[in-house]
């Protein structure tokens, strides 16, 4: 795992600990939810998409990007729900008018299947427009993946 990497998913996990604890202290929703992790996994995205060479390392940084976001949202979900304290984790902006056990749940599942996947095809639009542009400006040597 590169350093870059490692750093993405520091930056993920603790803009996840930062958001849970303004939602802990009373902070309000309207600048909490300003602390979002997944602009970060947005940035990583980005980067990772034109950084990695092969289609597989895209579809492992994705996996990557989304654990610590899963993590934090399952835990954060499971205070939530063992607490019986409300969270911005689980508002109804946020989980889409579901159920506390059914939102938990969904992340577990979603944050092995369906998130990480989505995150590496936005990856790999993001790597087409690139590859597309390096061909454009005659510059292909990226084009192997």
């Amino acid at each position: 795992m590169s350093k870059t990497m490692k750093a993405f998913i520091v930056a993920i996990t603790a803009m996840g600990i930062i958001r849970f604890l303004l939602d802990a202290t009373a902070v309000p929703i309207e600048i909490v939810k300003y602390f979002s992790m997944t602009a970060v996994i947005a940035a990583g995205s980005i980067y990772f998409a034109i950084a990695v060479r092969t289609h597989k390392k895209r579809l492992q940084a994705a996996y990557f990007l989304v654990l610590p976001y899963m993590g934090i949202e399952v835990m954060a979900l499971s205070y939530t729900w063992a607490s019986g304290r409300a969270t911005i984790f689980h508002t109804a902006e946020y989980s889409l008018g579901s159920s506390l056990p059914v939102h938990t749940i969904g992340h577990l599942v979603g944050g092995l299947t369906w998130e990480p996947l989505s995150v590496f095809l936005l990856m790999e639009i993001i790597w087409l427009v690139y590859m597309g542009g390096r061909r454009i400006e005659g510059r292909e040597e990226h084009a192997n993946a």
